[in-house]
């Protein structure tokens, strides 16, 4: 049996617009596995980037409950999904979202100063 290392029970994310709700995820309930490759299929404007926000506690979901390594991340404060997001999850995004004042190199790099378990040498390496 695969071990689950992800999953959403129920999740739903609406947003306000014109006076009234536009439900973006509704009654969503998946499970992501160790080992497997997952893919999010979908036309422009169907919910996948609000999925992964959700899943990855970008994002909050109106409703429901996302759970990683024990841990609810709809009942989790800031600064403790910052710090999950920050060890544990990676992001790519569409978009670049580089430091304009740094290079290539030093913004790659940041998130490997963050952790204060490897030394700038380490770091330095890794990147």
């Amino acid at each position: 049996m695969k071990n689950t290392i992800l999953s959403a029970k129920g999740l739903f994310k609406s947003f306000a617009h014109n006076g009234g709700q536009i439900h973006i995820l509704s009654h969503v309930d998946m499970e992501l596995y160790e080992g497997d490759f997952t893919v999010i299929m979908g036309a422009s404007g169907s919910g996948k980037s609000t999925l992964l926000y959700a899943l990855s506690g970008m994002d909050r979901a109106t409703a429901g409950q996302v759970s990683y390594g024990g841990k609810d991340l709809v009942k989790m404060n800031e600064k403790g999904l910052a710090r999950l997001r920050h060890t544990d999850f990676g992001f790519i995004f569409q978009q670049m979202h580089l430091v304009s004042n740094l290079s290539l190199f030093e913004n790659i790099a940041v998130p490997g100063y963050l952790n204060k378990n490897k030394s700038a040498a380490q770091v330095k390496e890794r990147t």
